[in-house]
């Protein structure tokens, strides 16, 4: 059986974990920060300087032109380094000329999400008091720039570290998952063992499991059962920026720069940061088969999976089992998240926001649609395992949204 509640368990989970993406992402970040510092030098004289990089430039270049899946085209997408001008350069090189061509480098949308995965992964060793000296790293920051022919088996590791931490792969990162919005009711359920208070308090002040809503409600049995734990300002797969009654803005949250602005004022706890580095990993790996990393990323990694889809797919599987169901009515509409074109997310359905009040859901009319405490346990299983989420505001309103 697991031990979700031990310190040293956990302190275990992060140093074997977290610390080998942190020690990739750093070395590959060492790696582009060493190529952008070559930025607008001649390529000749970068070449003479650093015959290494040979295979960074002109690996799999032939004929004024990028081979297939060549080194040097590789290190273009994944890493914004190339020969700014590749015909000029070649017609030099040909005519026995010194190549007068600088080396062009650019910030990808890769790099910055390395450098957003390395900055949650620092959080989360920090919060969880992990000695930097504990365990050594497990490669060098200046690996990749002494070796830069092995730079491409380093992305391959950290994507495996990556995805070795993620929800359905990791059954830490699961339980964090789990209970990341969740009923008192039902994690007595899950997991009877949080019925000792000194472990439900463990995860209270170990992983930051804080109680974001409570029922105002007479009945003290009522209102410990259906009170609602998790982890404050993480809404796990997206987050709402403004509220209205019959509209929401979703942020657009691949916006690297925002991400790092709310995860520094807001997110303070251990099970918060985490859920944070698996949303930031399920998002790499499911925009990989549809936008800005597509090609690159398929070029590194055979038969690139998408752990979000899979775990999501899994977890319909198991409801179905279960025979649980959710049948939207004309009241509490779900709002479905698809994904849309380029950078942003498109909510559709009649959108709607509802009002807790005592043991009751209105809607923004003030009407009754449905029982608090018998929504709560009927959708308790969905929320668990992440099919739905319960956005909770701290005035008591409410939104339903349905994964896809």
């Amino acid at each position: 059986m697991i031990d979700y509640y031990s310190a040293g368990k956990w302190e275990e989970f992060v140093v074997t974990k977290i610390t080998p993406i942190r020690d990739y992402a750093v070395a590959l970040l060492n790696f582009w920060k060493f190529l952008k510092d070559l930025d607008g030098k001649d390529t000749s004289y970068v070449l003479k300087k650093y015959p290494k990089f040979d295979v960074v430039f002109l690996g799999g270049v032939n004929e004024k032109k990028y081979k297939e899946n060549s080194f040097a085209k590789a290190i273009k997408d994944m890493f914004g380094a190339e020969i700014a001008d590749l015909n000029s350069y070649q017609a030099f090189v040909l005519q026995g000329l010194e190549p007068a061509v600088p080396i062009m480098v650019h910030k990808t949308q890769i790099v910055g999400w390395i450098e957003l995965i390395k900055d949650v992964a620092e959080l989360i060793i920090k919060k969880a008091d992990i000695n930097s000296n504990q365990k050594e790293v497990v490669v060098s920051k200046d690996e990749y720039i002494e070796q830069p022919d092995k730079v491409f088996k380093g992305l391959q590791n950290l994507l495996q570290h990556c995805l070795n931490v993620c929800v359905g792969y990791d059954k830490y990162m699961t339980f964090i998952w789990n209970i990341r919005k969740i009923t008192r009711k039902y994690l007595e359920l899950a997991f009877p063992e949080t019925k000792n208070g000194e472990k439900f308090q463990f995860l209270r002040d170990f992983l930051g499991l804080t109680e974001i809503f409570a029922p105002e409600v007479e009945d003290e049995k009522l209102r410990r059962d259906y009170t609602i734990y998790g982890f404050p300002n993480v809404y796990s797969d997206f987050d709402v920026s403004d509220w209205y009654a019959d509209t929401i803005n979703p942020d657009e949250y691949r916006e690297v720069d925002k991400l790092m602005v709310v995860l520094k004022e807001k997110v303070n706890t251990l099970g918060g940061l985490l859920l944070w580095l698996n949303r930031l990993i399920w998002l790499l790996f499911d925009y990989s088969y549809y936008y800005y990393y597509s090609y690159p990323l398929k070029d590194v990694v055979e038969n690139l999976p998408n752990p979000r889809r899979e775990y999501l797919d899994v977890c319909r599987k198991e409801l179905e089992r279960l025979n649980w169901s959710w049948k939207d009515n004309e009241y509490l509409y779900n709002i479905k998240i698809y994904d849309g074109s380029y950078s942003r997310k498109h909510a559709y359905y009649n959108l709607r926001i509802y009002l807790i009040d005592k043991d009751l859901i209105k809607d923004e009319k003030g009407v009754v649609v449905s029982r608090l405490f018998g929504f709560l346990d009927q959708m308790s299983p969905a929320l668990f395992l992440g099919t739905y989420e319960l956005v909770l505001k701290d005035d008591a309103t409410f939104m339903l949204v349905k994964r896809e």
